[in-house]
């Protein structure tokens, strides 16, 4: 054999030297073992109920589950144990408070007592929680971040002042969870009168892979006044419909915009649909949500955009027609000619307008507020061409 064939084999035989003696190390120094087992524990029900494990694994998984079924005393048995029981017990009961998340979010603290009978050691454990045993059980569970932001976004829905919600995702943040709320809130004008406040806690932290977010939930208004607010905004939203009925989606759209920017009287700062649609005072905020509600009422696609105009907060809005984008800031119209705000590109914003361009799709569509105009004038109904031609020259101001 040649020295090159021998050096080949060299590398093979250590390899295989190393299968032979298990865990032998090649070099000095630490080294992690990737090897995943979970001893499953057994509660066994004779006389009176116990765990019997045989690890600490176990033993962390027995404490575990006696935290999950919210249990203020447990027995553990353990049997042909290899290691200090008092130690890995104390050890055992630590990380279950800090680093099992529903022991991070519902204990107290656990006390334990560890007896020597014959063959085994028996140990004793008590715990105390700080909350209700309803509130422990009542966890939910979500499999993805979509089953978790849709639970959110039905708890805003019905006005829920708390859940308590439990995931396997490092994709789910603070940030996450609140721009969830957020976008619910501004794509569905029609359903939320107001914003929700949210204040989320997470346990045992942010950024562990399995956690508990507890979801603390806040309402402007009264249920009673929610109500009154979303009936009288479906009314508005129901009358523009009906005057668009008939009409193109380039036309209801003109009218959605035509009639936020006329039912505004005074720019104030009122930050919802109702502000605008209904109380007449408003800025740019609440005309954007005012738009959205008109146009989720007339099937137009749209949402609300946040962005910067002069270094100062603004909202507008993007729609899409006819497969193109179009900015559309309903606010600047107000008593002004609908040209302002009305079927805008990137190009007619840039100089004014500051927005995350790769958070929004590209507006740079064709059609012009002249050529819907033009179509109208063909239509049973010509005097609403006339309408959206007029407009006064007053420019808005929004504090």
């Amino acid at each position: 054999m040649s020295g090159k064939q021998r050096r080949r084999w060299i590398p093979a035989l250590i390899l295989l030297f190393a299968l032979l003696n298990g865990c032998g190390r090649f070099y000095e120094g630490e080294y992690t073992s990737i090897t995943p087992h979970e001893e499953p524990v057994e509660l066994i029900d004779s006389n009176e109920q116990y765990y019997e494990v045989h690890t600490f694994v176990g033993m962390k998984n027995a404490v575990n589950s006696l935290i999950s079924s919210a249990a203020e005393s447990g027995t553990i048995r353990v049997t042909d144990y290899s290691g200090s029981v008092e130690d890995d017990i104390s050890r055992a009961c630590l990380d279950a408070t800090r680093d099992y998340p529903l022991g991070a979010y519902a204990v107290e603290y656990i006390s334990h007592s560890v007896n020597r009978i014959l063959g085994y050691h028996e140990i004793d454990l008590r715990i105390r929680y700080r909350l209700s045993k309803e509130e422990i059980t009542g966890v939910r569970q979500a499999l993805t971040p979509a089953d978790l932001y849709t639970m959110l976004e039905n708890s805003a829905l019905i006005g829920r002042p708390h859940i308590a919600l439990q995931i396997s995702s490092l994709a789910v943040t603070e940030r996450s969870v609140k721009q969830c709320i957020d976008d619910y809130y501004q794509n569905h004008p029609e359903l939320l009168s107001a914003r929700p406040g949210l204040q989320v806690t997470f346990f045992p932290e942010e950024n562990a892979v399995t956690k508990i977010l507890d979801c603390s939930l806040s309402y402007p208004n009264s249920r009673e006044v929610t109500a009154e607010r979303l009936s009288a905004l479906d009314q508005a939203a129901k009358k523009c419909a009906d005057a668009c009925e008939g009409y193109s989606a380039e036309a209801a759209a003109m009218f959605c915009c035509q009639t936020v920017s006329r039912s505004v009287e005074s720019f104030g700062v009122g930050n919802t649909a109702y502000d605008a649609l209904i109380l007449g005072s408003s800025g740019s905020e609440g005309c954007a949500m005012a738009f959205q509600l008109l146009c989720n009422r007339c099937g137009i696609e749209c949402r609300v955009i946040e962005g910067r105009v002069g270094g100062n907060p603004h909202w507008w809005n993007i729609i899409s027609l006819g497969g193109s984008y179009y900015h559309v800031d309903s606010f600047a119209c107000v008593d002004r000619p609908l040209e302002e705000g009305f079927l805008r590109s990137d190009a007619d914003m840039v100089l004014r307008y500051w927005w995350d361009v790769d958070e929004y799709p590209s507006c740079s569509g064709t059609l012009t507020l002249q050529q819907i105009i033009e179509s109208l004038m063909n239509a049973p109904s010509p005097e609403s061409a006339d309408e959206a031609g007029s407009a006064a020259t007053t420019v808005p101001t929004e504090e």
